[in-house]
């Protein structure tokens, strides 16, 4: 038996798996701000009536992890195995970032967790290469390596990376400074999109938004061709992406700023992604929308425990 959690900056997700299944009838979703410590969300769900007591504990944290140790990137929080074991009283406890564990969660997706988004191609069988794209709160990637039945999912912090010349450059020509969006998640994120928004429409109404979902973004002609905008920088990015991992099995969205864009404007940030490279390669792998909100915990449940 292996508690499972998924850490945001806003919620956090908790359950039991058995054997790599996730036990749905425990999962517990609680509010962040009501709690000092994951430790204190962790002591009170295991106090809870039904829930059995683990042997193995894997939490998937919104930040980067460091070894033994993990810092959340929008919460105080900290997060370290020893003292996850000495709360839970696990054997063994694990470690890794958010966009990892959907990473581990990919060659476990079934048909209804998935929204398809471009299939040019089925995906491949065999030794494959995936990248799971995040863009929500904030963003990050993850490289999803698959062979011989094993999975691997090098981490990476792929948001504070500088922002690529070529898309600084199309920036520019929409009339933005070439400091305004200095690395990836400052566009490439939720305040990104409504800050790139607001300012091509001139509506700052929008800088107080807080939702960012396809059905949280009125659809007037002004607002809809900014969305086409970043939706075509969004294919820009990915092309480099596409170039750095070679994600020939497929790419996988998620996140509530992709969910917005995959839904409002697939087909502008498909086409930029599909123009030919100028190198011999293939860009015509599937493209899907994650829409399992739960996949981080099975990604938890399937995560080897080093």
């Amino acid at each position: 038996m292996r508690l499972v959690a998924d850490i945001g900056g806003t919620n956090s997700r908790l359950a039991l798996s058995l054997s790599g299944t996730i036990q749905t009838a425990t999962i517990k979703t609680y509010a962040n701000k009501e709690w000092d410590s994951l430790y204190a969300i962790i002591a009170d769900y295991l106090s809870r009536d039904g829930i059995v007591a683990p042997n193995e504990l894997v939490v998937a944290v919104a930040g980067p992890v460091q070894g033994n140790r993990a810092a959340l990137t929008n919460r105080d929080w900290e997060v370290e195995t020893g003292r996850l074991k000495e709360v839970s009283g696990v054997t063994s406890a694990g470690l890794l970032n958010d966009l990892s564990a959907l990473g581990y969660a990919v060659p476990h997706l079934a048909a209804d967790q998935l929204r398809v988004v471009s299939a040019d191609k089925p995906k491949i069988s065999g030794p494959a290469q995936s990248l799971v794209v995040g863009i929500g709160t904030g963003f990050n990637v993850s490289p999803v390596f698959e062979h011989a039945g094993s999975v691997l999912c090098p981490a990476v912090e792929a948001g504070h990376l500088s922002m690529p010349s070529s898309i600084t450059l199309l920036l520019q020509d929409l009339g933005f400074a070439p400091d305004r969006f200095s690395t990836i998640e400052a566009l490439f994120s939720g305040r990104g999109f409504i800050s790139f928004c607001s300012s091509l429409t001139g509506d700052r109404a929008l800088e107080g938004t807080t939702i960012v979902s396809a059905y949280g973004i009125p659809s007037e002609a002004k607002l809809t061709a900014a969305v086409d905008q970043y939706a075509a920088l969004l294919g820009h990015l990915l092309r480099d992406l596409t170039l750095a991992y070679m994600p020939s099995a497929g790419i996988y969205f998620a996140g509530s700023v992709a969910r917005a864009i995959m839904t409002m404007a697939p087909a502008v940030c498909i086409d930029v992604l599909r123009q030919p490279f100028n190198i011999q390669t293939v860009n015509d792998a599937p493209v899907w929308m994650i829409q399992d909100d739960l996949a981080a915990l099975s990604g938890c449940a399937q995560f080897e425990i080093f």
